[in-house]
């Protein structure tokens, strides 16, 4: 076999992706898709000085794991500022409606490991905004009014 097997990558050699708008920023390399892994993935993160990983968001369906390689900065866990660093892990089991987002707001760039499945029955939620995104539909919006299980439907 001439050079490595295609499930084996340097995370080097994976490209990033540049995703944001505004104050939340961040670049990602997709390390799981990178060597082929299919149910769970692996996201190398780098969140810049001043910037915010994401909009504060929980999951429905997939849990997620994240591992700070270094930098400090500030989890933002249902809106309450935690300082992380180096070393650090933290876990967010499915469910649990716990939000989250990292924030690099030292003069330094935060960058961390984030592992989680893959579902595509996933729900993950926006709770400032109030928006949803149902990955099985493709929808991601703002949900309309509460119906009862009846309504609308010939009984």
């Amino acid at each position: 076999m001439n050079g490595r097997p295609p499930n084996v990558v340097n995370a080097r050699a994976v490209p990033e992706q540049e995703l944001g708008k505004g104050r939340i920023f961040a670049r990602d390399a997709n390390l799981g898709r990178a060597a082929g892994s299919v149910n769970v993935g692996l996201v190398l993160q780098t969140v810049p000085p001043g910037k915010q990983s994401a909009p504060e968001h929980y999951h429905m369906v997939e849990e997620e794991i994240f591992y700070v390689l270094g930098g400090r900065g500030t989890l933002l866990q249902d809106g309450e500022p935690v300082p992380v660093e180096e070393g650090d892990v933290i876990s967010f089991p499915a469910g649990t409606k716990v939000s989250h987002a990292f924030v690099a707001d030292r003069e330094e760039e935060l960058r961390f490991l984030a592992f989680g499945q893959r579902s595509s029955d996933e729900v993950a939620v926006q709770p400032r905004s109030g928006k949803v995104l149902v990955r099985s539909l493709g929808f991601g919006g703002y949900l309309g009014e509460e119906a009862d299980y009846f309504d609308g439907e010939p009984v």
